[in-house]
């Protein structure tokens, strides 16, 4: 990849970015309130000192786990109330892994890997110097997680490196971990890759655009797309099964559906940027819904409702066949995932710092 490329694509949308945090932060109002929709109310809401751009996760005891742009990984009770905050020094940029044994694990941009227990006391911390924004895969008592030098790592739990795999660009997508134990991830690059457990290549895909999100694996296939609007269906072997066009910057991260509709989110730019909820199936285009702003990664619940939030600080729901159930204005830019709890709350984070408990009532 042209070096050149790459940074100028990388301080254009840092430009953009920070165009949104200012105006979330001093232009749009927090918490907001309802509209268009009667079905949702802010359960809670528990402000960080700092933006949220990391997904929440969930500990087994209702525990919200969140990182935030303050440096602090947070762990805020069912009620809403602060449990404890870990400073770590460092942006997160994304969510936090939970261990069987219920520890945590996360990085942050200063290129630090954390290992917390569950009363947020410090395990262990790896270093990898440089900016860590994905989040990372367990399996089978390895820690897989990429940073911005290009590096794969896998760790074991005690944080001792077992293996390290250099790529030519950057990883920002989250590595995925296969019944068979292959490791499957990809860079900004567009490159896809697949290795043994011991960190040796199986196979390498290059899609020949750049890759904003992260893939998606299921038994048979891997789904991406890429900043030219191509997203690719391929074969554990790594050949190309499909590709379809559905336009714009295709980024996040693809979500399967038990019939295997895969849903995945596009962005427009422009004076009035707007997105799309794609619904792609055996490499065609069941429907698109077209989004008020960026749209973030959806979240599937167990009756095929999607969530996402927007650029301009909504909350959406979206019916199976790509309609519009409820719209909720939380007031600023959303870029977290939401993250669907039992309780039937949706938990997701704001540019306006806020950790939001939504309650959607039925």
């Amino acid at each position: 990849m042209n070096n050149k490329r790459f940074f100028s694509w990388w301080f254009l949308w840092s430009f953009i970015l920070v165009g949104f945090i200012i105006i979330g932060r001093f232009l749009i109002p927090s918490p907001g309130k309802n509209v268009n929709s009667t079905s949702s109310i802010i359960q809670w809401a528990y402000k960080t000192e700092g933006h949220i751009l990391a997904s929440p996760n969930l500990g087994v005891d209702g525990t919200v786990y969140v990182g935030s742009y303050d440096g602090k990984m947070y762990a805020v009770k069912p009620d809403g109330k602060l449990k404890w905050a870990f400073a770590a020094g460092g942006q997160i940029f994304s969510a936090a892994s939970i261990g069987e044994d219920g520890n945590l694990y996360f990085g942050t941009n200063s290129g630090d890997f954390y290992s917390l227990n569950k009363e947020g006391h410090l395990i262990w911390k790896f270093k990898t110097g440089d900016s860590i924004n994905s989040t990372a895969a367990i399996s089978n008592g390895t820690i897989y997680f990429g940073n911005n030098t290009g590096f794969l790592y896998a760790l074991g739990e005690n944080g001792k490196l077992k293996w390290e795999y250099k790529t030519n660009a950057p990883i920002r997508s989250n590595p995925i971990v296969g019944k068979d134990g292959t490791v499957y991830f990809a860079n900004v690059d567009g490159n896809v890759y697949a290795l043994e457990k011991d960190g040796k290549m199986k196979w390498e895909y290059k899609s020949g655009a750049m890759l904003d999100g992260s893939i998606a694996v299921n038994d048979e296939t891997i789904y991406f797309g890429t900043e030219n609007g191509e997203f690719y269906a391929l074969g554990k072997d790594g050949k190309l099964l499909w590709t379809i066009n559905i336009g714009g910057n295709v980024n996040g991260t693809p979500i399967i559906s038990r019939e295997g509709t895969v849903y995945v989110i596009t962005d427009q730019s422009g004076f009035n940027p707007t997105g799309y909820v794609c619904a792609v199936k055996d490499g065609h285009m069941d429907w698109l819904y077209k989004t008020d702003g960026f749209p973030t990664t959806v979240s599937l619940d167990k009756n095929g409702i999607l969530y996402f939030g927007t650029q301009n600080g909504y909350l959406c729901a979206l019916n199976p066949s790509g309609t519009l159930l409820w719209q909720y204005k939380l007031g600023s830019f959303v870029n977290s995932t939401p993250t669907l709890g039992n309780d039937g709350l949706i938990y997701i984070g704001s540019l306006n710092d806020y950790l939001y408990a939504i309650k959607v009532e039925k």
